[in-house]
């Protein structure tokens, strides 16, 4: 849990950053048609042209990933897969600058993973060391 003095609404930056996860159901994205995936990409490629981008990627499938279980006085252990048993997963991320995060949220809400009801996308303040 960060610090209080390192929230968001208490930076005195100009240009904060901001991560923009996008989740959602892989099977419903597996399902797209051509035209589809070329809308994607193309409403991607118009949001880093846009600017304020510092750094952004798709992520592979959920099935190559591993999770690290931690657990309170045992050595951790790993298991195939993502961290749990849901249909939805991180597809996505972008790093964004924004002077604060109505300007992220805004800037989110134009990517076209929005018009698709399965997905969700997260705002998250990045804590400033």
């Amino acid at each position: 849990m960060p610090r209080r003095d390192h929230l968001a609404s208490e930076r005195t930056t100009p240009m904060a950053r901001f991560l923009i996860l996008i989740h959602g159901d892989d099977e419903k994205w597996g399902e797209r048609t051509d035209e589809q995936r070329a809308a994607v990409d193309a409403a991607h490629r118009a949001f880093q042209q846009a600017g304020g981008v510092v750094a952004s990627g798709e992520l592979d499938d959920p099935a190559l990933a591993k999770t690290i279980h931690g657990r309170a006085g045992e050595r951790a252990f790993v298991t195939d897969g993502p961290f749990a048993e849901f249909k939805e997963v991180l597809g996505g991320y972008y790093e964004i600058e924004a002077a604060d995060i109505d300007e992220a949220v805004a800037r989110a809400s134009t990517l076209y993973e929005t018009s698709e009801p399965h997905v969700h996308i997260e705002v998250r303040p990045l804590v400033q060391h």
